[in-house]
């Protein structure tokens, strides 16, 4: 691996992240993942990444607009930007790699003599994430799932640690802020930087396979309300919206293969017990579909896209209503 951009000289720049992919075709082969850096005075290192999941395409837009649009002369600090991450994902619009199948979401940190998705996260924790004070890491639902757009984050066990993350999250100035108090995750961007102390959040911007207005609007707002809140760049951030917790108990799966009708759109209080919606079995047309039950009380944050699933699939999921307090 090797990070082939410049890091110590004022301006826009544009390098790669070079990491070796010997196949059929090109025995001495080479990925060549584009990363960017703006640097204007001395200040915090912030790195934002996107297309980690290649449909996911919230992020990507938004982090090449960011790197056309902000200007290095106004900043105190440095911003490294990775706007495709899993650059095999992302040309094929898929959440895994087509090269090797593998989901970068999951292989942190990585293992450089391991499949190519493997070698691009350990790429990733050693040629970027030593730079930065904090990362962002932009994601949504990709083909299979669309949130309301929010902010996400999972708080790490060092208290000190947690708040500034917290302080990061809220930084981000969504209407909804999202979090999962489990510190004990893996695998994710995110967790790694977590595991090496540095703040670090992510963001749900919707998904179905699409974008929209309102979640490029939010991804928008908050990588500037990041740098903000981070003093790379001059300015106010709007107070914060609502700030949510994550349950296990929130998440209702499929018990089975059919087609899920859901009963209640994105954005509803719902409580346990009430309809969630129904499984058809399309093979048996002659039998009632199944109902489905909230699992739990809140707000309903997710729903699967596609009517097809099977046993284990996420069909919907909530969060509740929580503080700082109760978090931290």
């Amino acid at each position: 691996m090797t990070l082939d951009l410049e890091l110590g000289r004022p301006g826009r720049h544009r390098g790669a992240l070079l990491v070796g992919h010997s196949r059929d075709d090109s025995a001495y082969g080479r990925l060549e993942i584009p990363v960017f850096s703006l640097i204007g005075a001395p200040g915090p290192t912030v790195l934002f990444t996107g297309g980690v999941h290649g449909d996911e395409h919230e992020g990507p837009i938004v982090l090449a607009e960011l790197v056309r649009r902000l200007d290095p002369a106004g900043l105190r600090g440095r911003v490294v930007v990775v706007p495709r991450a899993n650059l095999p994902a992302a040309r094929a619009a898929r959440r895994t790699s087509p090269v090797d199948g593998g989901n970068l979401a999951r292989l942190f940190p990585g293992d450089p003599a391991g499949g190519l998705t493997a070698a691009i996260a350990a790429a990733i924790t050693t040629g970027l994430l030593p730079l930065a004070d904090a990362v962002v890491d932009l994601h949504a639902g990709g083909a299979s799932l669309d949130y309301l757009p929010c902010a996400w984050g999972r708080l790490p066990r060092d208290a000190a640690l947690a708040a500034r993350t917290l302080d990061l999250l809220l930084g981000f100035g969504a209407a909804l802020t999202v979090v999962n108090p489990n510190p004990d995750g893996g695998g994710t961007l995110v967790a790694q930087a977590l595991a090496a102390g540095i703040p670090a959040m992510a963001a749900e911007l919707g998904g179905a396979g699409a974008v929209s207005p309102a979640s490029l609007a939010l991804a928008r707002r908050g990588c500037r309300n990041v740098l903000m809140t981070l003093g790379v760049l001059e300015g106010a951030v709007a107070p914060p919206g609502r700030l949510l917790r994550l349950r296990p108990s929130h998440f209702l799966r499929s018990p089975g293969f059919g087609l899920f009708e859901p009963a209640v759109p994105l954005g509803l209080e719902v409580q346990a017990g009430e309809p969630a919606g129904w499984l058809h079995d399309p093979e048996r047309p002659e039998e009632e579909p199944r109902a489905l039950a909230f699992p739990a009380s809140g707000l309903v944050l997710c729903r699967r896209v596609p009517a097809p699933c099977v046993p284990g699939d996420v069909l919907l999921h909530l969060a509740e209503d929580t503080d700082r307090a109760a978090l931290l």
